[in-house]
């Protein structure tokens, strides 16, 4: 019993930390919605592309209002209305109508995601008239004590009555764009110095693979091309533009549009440029359906930008063989199986963090203020607490009184206090003001060492001064081996204290370059679009350290708090 109800409350107590790790390895669409839930989504790896989403709408439930019975008995119906429509209806992308004969090709997921998605949208947008008139027609027959068939055949007809007006060709296309995934290639634009400019090419984006073929599409007087793809004939494919560009010199960053399909295929871009090969070392995932623009940089330069837009370093990999043009982008796209989808989704937003700040930087900023305030925070105040302990002085208990009655007064108080005193001393802007307290104590860990020295039998003390050993001596022969278990507890206390710190470097530090990891990651937040997934993945990152700081040092951490000395 007793072990079931530990293994209840460390359960329960482990959750928050299980929903950031799965939390960290979802894409903001899983966020959001009705599409929230604990575990990751599986990834959806494809055999051919384009292919219609299944999934993209979700499970079909009763709407609002609705009583289950009257929808489950609008439900077949509706259908049969919807497969009758499909039958004549033809999509279109971009104007274009789609050439596939629905009758001669077997397309169950396109029926699937089409019915799926035409009802989820419609009962959305159902009449607060025809709910009420089907909530109020089983209210009454089972005020009278029975669900009658002729409430549920009011109830539907209002309800299907007005979903048949609600079904047009306007929300079937909608649908079907939701649904269609599809990986498109759109503009090529280069920039020298300041200036950006569309690079112009007589052919385009052209297949160098016996994989796919490109059909040519216009959208808004914009043209792009839509890439239709049979993994089973090779799962690597290469797309190549080569521009009309005489200045090739001069360019220093290239931008790259496209839309992905969601499949988690790994997409690595390719640059030729005066008979070299260079090549992105980032992994680039088409995990959504939406259009991106890459930004494709020879150098990052040596700082960190908080920029949101998307840059890749392209790095060399070798010469052309032949020479080749001497300036083409190309995109090679490989196939991924689940093992890999999902490898890659874990690590996606890990991969965006680390690449968009500094997060290294962050970390190590964090960990040196944390060894610099654990050896100042030791030394000062196991001194001092010796002192208050075990010498002789006067006035002692009185200073040891004002001391600790330091410890009522609220932090709050004496913050703007000590910002005034720092930046008169200059230390504004910098890292001195999250170290240099440590060096003078702290009340709380003097008083719990002086406690724990006051119980360490006098004649150890004595013995050692008869060996010769002055008051150093003992403080440092004696008293800090004695002392190491409440040691260990001080440097923990003071490692996570320093670790988690925010108030004090969002107070001290303003140079982007001196921010530690909570710092950091808040900077981040605000310039990341709030994205959850990405806060989870940095979040997870920052609570690690003291997560295994705390299983390797929890033995110390608990003599530290239960000890009492050694008993003479």
């Amino acid at each position: 019993m007793l072990h079931s109800f530990l293994i209840v409350f460390s359960l329960v107590f482990i959750f928050p930390f299980l929903w950031m790790v799965c939390n960290s390895m979802k894409v903001r669409e899983e966020m959001v919605g009705e599409n929230f839930r604990l575990l990751p989504e599986t990834p959806h790896v494809v055999r051919q592309t384009p292919y219609f989403d299944e999934n993209e709408f979700g499970a079909i439930g009763a709407p609002e209002g609705i009583p289950a019975a009257v929808w489950c008995a609008v439900l077949p119906e509706f259908k049969a209305g919807i497969f009758s429509r499909l039958e004549k209806w033809r999509p279109c992308i971009s104007g274009e109508i789609i050439p596939f004969d629905i009758k001669k090709r077997n397309l169950e997921p396109y029926k699937t995601a089409m019915t799926n998605g035409i009802i989820k949208m419609i009962s959305a947008r159902i009449s607060d008239s025809a709910r009420n008139i089907a909530a109020n027609e089983v209210r009454k027959a089972e005020n009278v004590g029975a669900l009658s068939e002729e409430a549920i055949q009011t109830g539907k007809a209002a309800v299907l009555k007005d979903m048949k007006k609600l079904l047009n060709d306007e929300v079937m296309q909608e649908v079907f764009n939701r649904s269609y995934r599809r990986i498109c290639l759109g503009d090529v634009k280069v920039m020298s110095g300041h200036r950006v400019r569309k690079a112009e090419s007589v052919k385009g984006w052209c297949v160098n693979s016996d994989n796919a073929v490109l059909c040519r599409r216009k959208y808004n007087g914009t043209a792009y091309q839509m890439a239709r793809i049979d993994y089973s004939k090779g799962d690597e494919l290469l797309v190549s533009f080569v521009p009309e560009i005489t200045d090739i010199n001069d360019i220093d960053r290239i931008y790259v549009s496209f839309r992905s399909d969601a499949s988690w295929a790994r997409v690595y871009f390719e640059v030729v440029k005066n008979g070299k090969l260079y090549r992105t070392s980032d992994v680039v995932n088409l995990y959504n359906h939406d259009w991106t623009e890459v930004d494709l940089r020879w150098n990052k330069g040596n700082e960190k930008s908080f920029d949101r837009g998307s840059y890749y370093s392209l790095k060399e990999v070798g010469d052309v063989p032949g020479g080749g043009n001497k300036f083409d982008v190309r995109l090679r796209i490989e196939r991924s199986n689940l093992l890999t989808a999902w490898w890659d989704k874990a690590l996606r937003n890990y991969r965006i963090v680390f690449r968009d700040i500094p997060f290294a930087r962050y970390i190590m900023t964090s960990l040196s203020l944390c060894i610099i305030n654990i050896i100042l925070a030791v030394f000062s105040c196991t001194f001092v607490a010796y002192a208050f302990a075990r010498l002789e002085w006067p006035g002692r208990d009185l200073f040891f009184g004002l001391m600790v009655a330091t410890m009522m007064v609220p932090s709050q108080v004496v913050m703007l206090p000590n910002f005034l005193i720092n930046r008169q001393l200059g230390f504004y802007n910098s890292l001195v003001p999250l170290w240099l307290y440590s060096a003078f104590g702290s009340a709380f860990f003097i008083f719990l060492l002086r406690q724990f020295m006051k119980t360490i039998p006098k004649s150890l003390e004595e013995a050692a001064m008869m060996d010769g050993c002055g008051f150093l001596g003992i403080y440092w022969h004696v008293m800090l081996p004695l002392v190491k278990p409440t040691i260990a507890t001080i440097a923990i206390y003071t490692f996570t204290g320093s670790w988690n710190n925010f108030m004090g470097p969002l107070i001290y530090v303003n140079d982007e370059s001196l921010f530690p990891l909570a710092l950091g990651l808040f900077k981040f937040n605000l310039v990341s679009g709030s994205d959850t997934g990405l806060m989870m993945a940095g979040s997870f990152m920052m609570t690690l350290p003291v997560i295994i700081l705390f299983f390797f040092a929890q033995k110390y951490f608990i003599q530290g708090i239960t000890l009492t000395g050694t008993k003479g």
